[in-house]
């Protein structure tokens, strides 16, 4: 797979695979906040005639805004962020949960089982109003969340399901994959009929996990009835607990919980005695106040005489014998209720320990702002402080800049005044030489004006030493002739200080 999706998800690593596709832990590059999602990679089962890459892919659609409606409206189900097709294949972009899986977390107290039940059984309550089964609850598949502690149930199998759709002679869509996990699929799910019920039997087997860190396949197994034994591994269970995985777990669909309800409401009650039939007050006198840190014994003792004094005052108004053995077992009964009791009172702390951590971040964000706004002036002032910098050094460089120049002007100035200096003594030495040298000339350069070759030799082969100009006086040294019997004169030039040849019909002798 390719590091960045859609030129957005910079992939960091995988996190699992299996037969629908793959996940991988992924950086929202295009986001502020760079924040970390979950990217579900699905292939469809079937590449054939009898599937339409159409019609999964209109099916995906469909699941997607199941997803996200779920999402949007349960604290304990990611946020669908996105979704997207790419070549044929299918990518879900999800909220990344920080915490650890029932399959990582270790054994469990029951207590701790309690509560993580009760919590999920309220999330499946609203996931099948919605008429969705989840098909693929799992160990692996709820994360107790490092922010709340709060378990979160995640991978929903209507997705997956749709990439093995295929179509019928008859014109309608099944699905030619079974989704599930072996060891947590109830019959009717292998049978590729899943029920709400289906979610319970898989939810109780997790459970059960969680506290005995086995899987279903290490139990021994009843040969009459098919169910496991499991409770041998855990010891002091409430019974109550054990009443309701029991009864989720059953072979016999007709013999399970129905409804996520009814083993939410089943959970919370004691011998057949709806909790809030037993406390419900008619009066103030009869109001039970259960404080957060009360003891087991107290509790007991305060329930059991709202029960008696109950049944003391009905038997006063209407006279009719009491069957103290019925009030007995009501205040046996109520002996289970007291688990029920601490499982609400340990969600009250879970719930307060949710306040504290969410009063933290919120600190913590605060103090973050206050840092990040205290970084922003020192970087402003630390900005500011390089422009006056960088103005002081662009003053400098203006003034070295001009100083530079002057200085240039300056010795170009000199440089001028240097050459007219050397012209000026140039010119007088040549007018002394002229008017020393004049009176020791016996000759002149004539002809056409303009200047004359004084040459090393006489004739016209020999190289240019300099010129004369018509007019300049010389001096007459010597004479020759040239090949072609031309007179030349040998003369000395004072202007220039040249000695050579100048032919002699250049040359008018004083």
């Amino acid at each position: 797979m390719n590091s960045l999706l859609i030129n957005r998800y910079e992939i960091i690593n995988p996190l699992g695979s299996g037969g629908f596709g793959e996940t991988f832990l992924a950086r929202d590059t295009q986001m502020p906040s760079q924040r970390l999602v979950v990217i579900k990679h699905l292939k469809p089962a079937l590449q054939n005639s009898h599937s339409s890459t159409e019609l999964i892919e209109n099916l995906f659609q469909k699941e997607a805004a199941v997803l996200e409606e779920l999402g949007n409206h349960c604290s304990q189900i990611p946020q669908l962020y996105s979704y997207f097709s790419e070549e044929g294949e299918f990518y879900l972009v999800q909220e990344y949960i920080e915490g650890k899986n029932l399959s990582q977390v270790g054994q469990i107290k029951p207590e701790h089982a309690t509560v993580i039940l009760s919590s999920l059984l309220n999330t499946l309550k609203y996931v099948h109003s919605k008429n969705i089964i989840h098909r693929d609850i799992k160990p692996e598949n709820i994360i107790l969340r490092d922010s709340d502690r709060l378990p979160v149930l995640i991978d929903f199998g209507a997705v997956k399901e749709t990439m093995g759709v295929v179509t019928l002679g008859s014109g309608s869509t099944v699905s030619s994959v079974v989704v599930g996990t072996r060891g947590f699929m109830a019959p009717e799910q292998t049978a590729g009929r899943p029920v709400f019920s289906t979610d319970l039997y898989a939810l109780g087997l997790t459970i059960i996990y969680a506290l005995t860190q086995r899987l279903p396949i290490e139990f021994s197994i009843s040969q009459l009835t098919g169910e496991i034994d499991w409770t041998s591994y855990v010891p002091n269970l409430d019974p109550k607990l054990v009443q309701v995985l029991n009864k989720s777990i059953k072979i016999d669909l007709g013999s399970r919980y129905l409804t996520a309800e009814a083993m939410y409401s089943d959970l919370h009650t004691s011998s057949g005695i709806p909790l809030s039939t037993v406390l419900a007050p008619k009066s103030q006198e009869d109001t039970l106040v259960v404080s957060p840190g009360g003891e087991s014994k107290n509790l007991i003792s305060s329930l059991t005489s709202v029960v008696f004094s109950k049944v003391k005052s009905q038997n006063k108004d209407t006279k009719v014998p009491v069957n103290y053995t019925r009030v007995a077992v009501i205040a046996l009964s109520i002996l289970g209720l007291a688990g029920g009791f601490f499982v609400t009172q340990q969600m009250l702390e879970a719930q307060e320990r949710a306040a504290q951590l969410e009063r933290e971040k919120k600190e913590a964000e605060e103090k973050k702002e206050i840092a990040e706004k205290e970084r922003l002036q020192a970087q402003q002032k630390a900005l500011e402080a390089e422009n006056l910098r960088q103005t002081a050094e662009q003053e400098r460089l203006a003034v070295e800049k001009r100083q530079a120049q002057e200085e240039r002007r300056r010795l170009v100035a000199e440089s001028r005044q240097a050459r007219l200096e050397r012209r000026r003594l140039a010119a007088e030495r040549r007018l002394s030489i002229n008017s020393s040298q004049t009176s020791q000339t016996d000759a002149i350069v004539v002809g056409q004006p303009g200047y004359k070759n004084i040459r090393s030799g006489p004739g016209t082969t020999y190289k240019v030493l300099g010129t004369a100009d018509t007019g300049d006086p010389v001096k007459i040294l010597g004479s020759s002739y040239d090949q072609d019997n031309y007179q030349w004169y040998q003369v000395y030039h004072p202007n220039s200080g040249t000695t050579g040849w100048i032919a002699a019909q250049l040359i008018n002798l004083n």
